[in-house]
C-alpha cells in the first residue's frame, strides 16, 4: 500500500510541476510583445547600391543628409499593389515638395525591371523603383509591404511591423517629428 501511496504523490507533484512550468511558459511568451523584434531599430542603416528600372544606379549613402524612407514591396503582391495609390497620396504627395526626405520603392522579389514597371503602372507610384532588393531587405531585418524610415545621420529610426498601408499613421508622425527638427 505504502508503494501505491508513494507513486500517487510522485505523480501529483509532476502533474504540479507540469502546470507550474506550463504557466511560466505562458508568462514568458506574453512578454516577448513588449519588445523590439525587429531589432533593427536603432542601428546605422546598411549601405547598398541598387538599380532603378531604366539602369540608373541609387547609392542609399548619397541621401546622407536627407531623411530616406524605404518602402519594401513585392512586384505582384496583391496587397502592395491595391496599397500603392495610398502609399502615393499618404507618404508621397505630402511630402514631394520637400527637398530633406527622399522615398524609395525596393522590390523584395528580385522581379525584372518590366515587372516592376508593370506594378508602378498598376500601382501610380512616382518614386524611384529600385529591383532585386531581397538580400537588402534581409539586411534590414524586414520583408516587402513595409516601411523603414532612416534619419539624416543614417539611423535607422523606424521599422514596421504591419503591412505599410496599416503603419502609414505611426510612420507620418515619426517623419513630422524629424522634419520639424
Amino acid at each position: 500500500m505504502k508503494h501505491e501511496d508513494s507513486r500517487y504523490e510522485f505523480t501529483s507533484v509532476l502533474k504540479k510541476l507540469g502546470f507550474l512550468l506550463s504557466m511560466l511558459l505562458m508568462v514568458s511568451a506574453c512578454q516577448v510583445e513588449d519588445f523590439d523584434l525587429s531589432g533593427i531599430v536603432g542601428s546605422k542603416a546598411p549601405d547598398f547600391t541598387l538599380s532603378t528600372t531604366v539602369g540608373d544606379q541609387v547609392h542609399l549613402f548619397d541621401y546622407k543628409d536627407k531623411i530616406i524612407v524605404l518602402y519594401f514591396f513585392g512586384n505582384n503582391c496583391p496587397h502592395c499593389i491595391s496599397e500603392g495609390p495610398a502609399i502615393e497620396s499618404e507618404l508621397i504627395n505630402p511630402y514631394v515638395n520637400r527637398s530633406d526626405i527622399i522615398v524609395l520603392g525596393l522590390d523584395y522579389w528580385n522581379g525584372d525591371p518590366d515587372l516592376v514597371r508593370k506594378f508602378r503602372q498598376i500601382t501610380g507610384l512616382t518614386i524611384p523603383l529600385l529591383l532585386d532588393a531581397g538580400n537588402v531587405a534581409t539586411n534590414y531585418k524586414t520583408t516587402y509591404n513595409r516601411i523603414v524610415i532612416i534619419d539624416k545621420s543614417l539611423n535607422i529610426v523606424f521599422s514596421g511591423t504591419q503591412s505599410a498601408v496599416n503603419d502609414l499613421p505611426a510612420v507620418k508622425e515619426k517623419l513630422d517629428m524629424l522634419l520639424a527638427n
